[in-house]
């Protein structure tokens, strides 16, 4: 798609110029030859950008008929650009030098029919993909009672532990899950999911991924709809088998990357990470 836009908007520029200088410059006699030339040049890189717009458009799909025009229209204004030179200053150069135009003018108009063509094609291939890690962390966060497991009684800087203080501090209703303790950061803290009082609409596993399958299957049989398995460096909190488990029993679930990473609960360190983690795959770009 950026290869796209890049292309319609040399078309545009481009075709500005080879205008300005063959309508307003070059008859006014400032250096004739010389505009001549510049008139050439974008003209001729115009050309070439709605040839590689209508390459573009025929590789996303966009319908033959349309790229088939766009093509030959192209070939037709490089047609006059050659016929209106080799009659300069013939009997002919006036009907030409209007056709010429009338071309060039039209490349513009067909960039833009091939552009939109490229765009809606984008729209539904993007529709039928599954949604961005940034959609489905917000769709995540927008959830207000959380359950953390995970949370350690003894390592305060611990992943868990991390997202456990920065949601609360964020206004969540979160829950510290941890089948061996009590009390956690000064606070109540429940052997299992099924002990918090009137349930949690999503989960955050932080614990090793061996331990991810039971969790999930424990977040079906409780309709939580939402999990994110936690994974910055290593394998985190990631199962697979969890993964897939999830999705085929329709859970939301976010294989990889951190709450934190994202707003509301994000901070610039984790935003960094999540763009480098991003590059590694650590953090997905989309989520089933």
């Amino acid at each position: 798609m950026r290869f796209a836009t890049a292309s319609w908007f040399t078309l545009v520029i481009s075709s500005v110029v080879a205008l300005l200088a063959g309508l307003v410059l070059w008859p006014a006699g400032y250096g004739a030859m010389a505009v001549h030339g510049v008139h050439s040049s974008f003209g001729l890189i115009a050309v070439v950008a709605l040839g590689v717009l209508a390459v573009v458009a025929a590789r996303a799909g966009v319908g033959r008929r349309l790229v088939a025009w766009a093509a030959m229209w192209a070939v037709m204004t490089l047609v006059f650009a050659g016929a209106h030179a080799q009659l300069w200053p013939g009997p002919w150069h006036w009907t030409m030098r209007v056709l010429h135009i009338a071309s060039g003018a039209g490349m513009v108009a067909w960039g833009y029919y091939v552009m939109a063509a490229i765009r809606r094609r984008q729209v539904v291939i993007e529709a039928a993909l599954p949604e961005t890690i940034g959609e489905a962390a917000a769709e995540f966060l927008g959830k207000k009672r959380i359950a953390v497991t995970g949370v350690s009684r003894t390592q305060k800087g611990h992943g868990s532990n991390v997202v456990y203080q920065r949601l609360r501090e964020r206004g969540y209703e979160v829950f510290a899950v941890n089948p061996n303790a009590d009390r956690i950061e000064g606070d109540r803290c429940f052997h299992d999911l099924r002990s918090i009082p009137d349930g949690v609409d999503a989960v955050l596993i932080g614990t090793r991924p061996e331990t991810a399958m039971a969790t999930m299957r424990d977040c079906a049989e409780l309709g939580i709809g939402h999990v994110w398995m936690h994974r910055a460096f290593g394998a985190g909190s990631v199962s697979d088998a969890a993964t897939s488990w999830g999705r085929a029993h329709g859970i939301h679930v976010i294989d990889g990357g951190c709450p934190l990473m994202f707003e509301p609960a994000a901070d610039p360190g984790h935003k960094v990470m999540c763009s480098l983690l991003t590059l590694t795959g650590k953090v997905p770009r989309r989520v089933a």
